[in-house]
């Protein structure tokens, strides 16, 4: 089968609710991080024969969004264009889907983009075609109808980390440390410039100015032991989850050009990274976020390696509890994990976080001289992913 390479990824900053990007759609952030993505890899648009996007919350941004990124980004109309969902992971699918269509020899050059505005997410008004005769009607949040409340269970995400707070027995204080460690690690990568060369800056025009946005604006150096613990449970009455130890919720968009490896021997690129495997699992969605650990045991059966081959790791911190209860069973070195923070500390735009995580891992890996990565994430209702790759 033919090698799968990456040759370029870029990313916006990520915003916060209702922050910097407050006035950029999801497409408006998939088309900057696409349209950079591209120029960076020294290749025309013209040259990208189908984009898959990551994108959660679609409600709103008309149809197939995936489909306005790509001819936005100056993709011709041929580009053959697809949105997914599969909740966090979604760009991470998308980048595997784009993988295997160049595997099966139907594509040489594809993209895959996680895109996602958290902050112009709909509220909805259910029922309304039918009209409203008697009593009151309710308008729901998009943001927590369509995602963030288990449809199963009815109950929200955060009460799924409670339960693997149950399951492990997992103190408060070791939550709130791995809260505080995500940023103090994110907060050294931006004063180091880590994220630089995988960022592309997005300008902000008002009617008086120009502002340049470069930087997560998340991370927070002022987080400390003794400000998290003062936080009250968000989820659950005596509660372990709190507004400090859960991810937040962000705006951003990350973008990969993704190639055969022998397209782009020919091209004369080189490549940053080959693609080694991937894997879904599926759990109980009442403990969604320990599908973390079935997708890295099987994308490591499928790369035929074990969890001592793989030197870095990105696990998307959806809850700091949820992070903790994986590696309960997966036992990785902590210092190799999120070395950069992750969702707690950074944000997690979910339609963009699984690319990003990808991106992320690419370019630290490089920088330390790591060979083989792995990136993962859990996802609502229980369908986590894992993606291992290799330097270049």
């Amino acid at each position: 089968m033919r090698e799968v390479v990456i040759v370029s990824g870029l990313r916006t900053p990520i915003g916060d609710f209702m922050g910097s990007l407050k006035n950029f759609t999801a497409v408006d952030l998939g088309t900057i991080a696409l349209k950079a993505a591209i120029t960076k890899a020294g290749i025309e648009p013209d040259q990208i024969e189908e984009v898959a996007t990551g994108h959660v919350y679609q409600a709103g941004c008309k149809g197939n969004p995936s489909r306005q990124v790509a001819i936005y980004a100056g993709c011709p109309v041929e580009t053959v264009c697809l949105t997914i969902n599969q909740q966090c992971p979604s760009s991470m699918r998308a980048a595997e889907i784009i993988s295997q269509q160049i595997m099966l020899g139907k594509i040489d050059i594809g993209a895959a983009v996680g895109h996602e505005s958290m902050t112009n997410i709909p509220h909805i008004l259910l029922k309304a075609r039918d009209g409203f005769r008697m009593g009151a009607a309710t308008l729901e949040d998009g943001m927590l109808y369509d995602a963030l409340i288990d449809v199963f269970n009815n109950y929200h995400a955060g009460v799924t980390a409670e339960n693997l707070v149950d399951m492990y027995d997992l103190p408060r204080p070791e939550i709130d440390e791995w809260a505080l460690m995500s940023h103090q690690r994110a907060c050294k990568a931006i004063a180091e410039g880590k994220f630089k060369e995988e960022i592309v800056p997005v300008e902000i025009k008002s009617r008086k100015e120009t502002l340049i946005f470069d930087t997560d604006e998340h991370p927070n150096a002022k987080v400390s032991m003794e400000g998290l613990t003062k936080l009250g449970p968000a989820f659950k009455k005596d509660g372990k989850i709190t507004a400090g130890n859960a991810s937040s919720i962000n705006d951003g968009a990350s973008a990969l050009i993704i190639m055969a490896g022998d397209k782009a021997k020919e091209l004369g690129l080189k490549p940053l990274a080959r693609i080694v495997a991937t894997a879904s699992a599926s759990v109980d969605p009442k403990i969604m976020g320990i599908g973390v650990v079935p997708a890295v045991r099987r994308v490591l059966n499928f790369a035929n390696m074990s969890i001592d081959d793989i030197e870095l790791w990105e696990m998307n911190e959806a809850f700091a509890a949820q992070i903790i209860a994986c590696n309960r069973e997966l036992q990785v070195d902590v210092n190799k994990i999120n070395v950069l923070g992750s969702g707690v500390s950074l944000g997690h735009p979910v339609g963009m976080t699984g690319a990003r995580l990808i991106l992320t891992l690419m370019h630290e890996m490089r920088r330390s001289k790591k060979q083989f990565v792995c990136a993962t994430l859990c996802t609502g209702a229980g369908p986590a992913m894992a993606t291992i790759i290799e330097a270049m």
